[in-house]
């Protein structure tokens, strides 16, 4: 009865799906099938490829040997039938049962075209030109007004899993009577651990053991939240506060997850007590190394935490878990970069596959306060992908295609809550909120994204791409930025927090560095067209943005001096924005070394760059002495402005021939070096 009822399913989808193709082939195949349908195993039943072995070879060859079973017959014995009844009533069982439905449907499936390659290419032939008489089927009018399935997201214990909706699993999910059975499926086993991974696994009881006392704790979690470093954007306080009341009264019914957020919120807090402790008694080296062993034993639990959880099965907290963990490695230490840019691709795949690149809204399961969560956490994924990327110099892995989640709203943590049933309209942008910030470089993100794009695409853009690309990132700048975080004449006021006024210089560094990146074939591959306004023009444009960057340099190593407006944030400013400068002081360098084939006709600004260029020189000397990135770039800046200051302090002395060697060899953004390589080969 059971291989009827398959069977009968299995015709009426052939029939729907093929209408009046293969009549002959689908006749032979009926006759057949209903003479050794018990005779052939439940997979291989309507294609007559059985050899009758346990498992048959057809079932070999696709590796579906635990798939292969043989419907019971009447004349089978009383212990067969037992032991098919037990495999049927299993999951296994059951999916074994539906597996020729679903192998059918899914090869009745359509493959998508692909679209036209850009340039003329042979192309294999089709099955249509080998074999003429087969007509493809056409689709109907229904059929292209039928709107886009955004997939299955399933939340369980063991992780959270989002699939597309032609995946197997969304197609089982949706057989009546299936779904429960694999939500409830058993956690896989963990396969690899966080890259190099701590050099030891941990018990819980041993990371619990591992938490300070409740007062050092309070004190680095106060510090942790007033940095604004990342918190605001992957963590609602009040959910947060209430989560850590209930640690300290149980930890036993704390999740594994949430234990290695808070020791990964621990590690960035000591990590920037490293970078404020500044005493001139002679207790800071002191202070720091203890704090240095701190930092290193919070790092070491979080990820200890992360592989206890196991996190590449996603679920609560393992998002902003490792967003902080790379945040504290990759953004704050700049260590090993490489690292960071396949850190931030593991975390994006981990996010896309919890289903965080589609929009809350098409999931009735996730409530209000998780989808604004997700949309927060989702769009700091995006940015750092984009900003480890164009460090990097290599493509972003988020592609816009495949992603429809809204950008987050400007809500404070007091507007919305976990009971929320209904979101409050956001506030108004002329209203400051600790995601503000995160809002907007989501819109100048959009821009830069597309320059990424074409910045690592095989094909260089053409000059009518650049125009329109800058046009969009001019409109996002001049239109789409909220006031409170514009750049005005009068930029920050006395009324301002310091916060606030790094914020707005983040915005702007970042809109100038978007043009640097958008014009930078013009500079480096000068003259380009045979007629050079358009060259020039580009020149310009890189020059007057690197300027402007090497002003905001200036402004801030003011402000961060003792007794300045951004004195307690220095750690923030010489640490964030260092690769912007570099960027701009690459460009400006570049164009000193080739000054006279870019003014050969016009006004000269080798002077005004050569001045700007000596201000920052001395800017970098001063910071040598705690970065070594900033020694060589004080050392290049010395060989490019004729300054043997730094070349007398080790007697190496290295003549301008060596300068394109040592400047490349600092790490100014891979994208535009590689270029500036090239063109000193040239």
């Amino acid at each position: 009865m059971l291989t009827l009822r398959v069977h009968v399913r299995v015709r009426r989808q052939i029939d729907a799906e093929t209408k009046s193709s293969f009549p002959v082939i689908l006749a032979d195949t009926e006759s057949t099938y209903s003479i050794t349908a018990s005779k052939l195993c439940t997979l291989i039943i309507a294609r007559l490829r059985c050899d009758r072995h346990h498992p048959c070879g057809a079932c070999s060859r696709r590796g579906l040997t635990n798939s292969c079973n043989y419907a019971t017959t009447p004349s089978s014995t009383p212990d067969v039938q037992a032991a098919a009844l037990q495999q049927s009533t299993s999951l296994n069982g059951r999916i074994a049962e539906l597996e020729s439905l679903v192998v059918t449907l899914m090869q009745g499936q359509r493959l998508p075209t692909p679209p036209a390659p850009k340039s003329p290419r042979p192309s294999s032939p089709s099955l249509t030109d080998v074999f003429p008489e087969i007509q493809t089927p056409k689709k109907s009018q229904d059929e292209d007004a039928s709107p886009a399935d955004p997939g299955t997201l399933e939340v369980r214990e063991s992780g959270t899993s989002y699939v597309q909706s032609g995946h197997w699993e969304a197609i089982l999910t949706k057989i009546r009577g299936l779904k429960e059975d694999l939500v409830t499926d058993s956690k896989a086993p963990l396969g690899s651990h966080l890259f190099y991974g701590p050099s030891r696994h941990a018990t819980r009881d041993e990371i619990v053991a591992a938490v300070p006392p409740r007062p050092v704790v309070d004190r680095l979690m106060a510090l942790h939240f007033d940095s604004y470093i990342i918190t605001p954007y992957l963590i609602h306080g009040k959910k947060f506060l209430r989560e850590y009341e209930a640690f300290w009264e149980d930890p036993s019914t704390t999740s594994i997850a949430w234990i290695g957020l808070m020791f990964s919120m621990l590690y960035i807090a000591a990590q920037l007590q490293t970078f404020a402790i500044d005493f001139p008694d002679g207790r800071s080296e002191s202070l720091k190394a203890e704090y240095l062993s701190m930092k290193d034993a919070f790092r070491e639990k979080a990820v200890q935490c992360l592989i206890l959880a196991g996190y590449t099965t996603g679920g609560p907290y393992i998002l902003e878990t490792l967003i902080t963990v790379l945040t504290g490695e990759f953004i704050l230490l700049k260590d090993g970069v490489t690292d960071g840019w396949l850190s931030i691709g593991m975390i994006l795949h981990v996010a896309m596959r919890m289903g965080y690149h589609r929009d809350p809204d098409h999931f009735p399961g996730i409530s209000p306060f998780e989808g604004e969560m997700r949309r927060r956490i989702w769009t700091t994924i995006l940015q750092l992908d984009l900003v480890i990327s164009l460090e990097m110099g290599l493509p972003r892995s988020a592609t816009d295609t495949h992603i429809d989640t809204k950008p987050p709203r400007n809500l404070r943590d007091c507007d919305f809550d976990e009971d929320t049933i209904e979101m409050p309209p956001p506030r108004p942008e002329t209203e400051w909120t600790p995601v503000l910030p995160l809002i907007a470089r989501g819109r100048l993100i959009t821009a830069l994204g597309l320059i990424c794009d074409v910045n690592t695409d095989i094909n260089p853009p053409s000059h009518d791409e650049v125009i329109k690309i800058d046009a969009l990132l001019k409109d996002v700048h001049h239109r789409s930025i909220p006031p409170v975080l514009r750049w005005e004449t009068n930029p920050h006021p006395i009324t301002d927090s310091p916060t606030l006024v790094v914020q707005r210089v983040s915005i702007e560094t970042t809109y100038h560095k978007s043009r640097i990146l958008l014009y930078r074939r013009g500079l480096i591959y000068y003259p380009v067209q045979q007629s050079q306004e358009r060259d020039r023009e580009s020149v310009q444009i890189c020059l007057d943005s690197a300027l402007k960057i090497l002003s905001f340099q200036q402004m801030l190593h003011e402000e961060s001096q003792p007794f300045g407006r951004l004195c307690q944030l220095r750690w923030k400013v010489t640490r964030i924005f260092n690769q912007d400068v570099l960027l701009a002081t690459s460009v400006l360098c570049l164009y000193l070394q080739d000054v006279d084939k870019f003014e050969t006709a016009g006004q000269t600004r080798a002077e005004e760059i050569r001045q700007q260029l000596t201000l920052s020189h001395k800017i970098w000397l001063q910071m040598s002495t705690v970065s070594a990135e900033a020694g060589k770039v004080a050392r290049a800046l010395s060989i490019v402005l004729g300054n043997t200051e730094v070349s007398a302090e080790d007697g190496s002395g290295p003549s301008s021939d060596d300068f394109l060697t040592d400047f490349n060899a600092s790490e100014f953004g891979a994208t535009f070096n590689n270029q500036c390589e090239k063109h000193s080969q040239s």
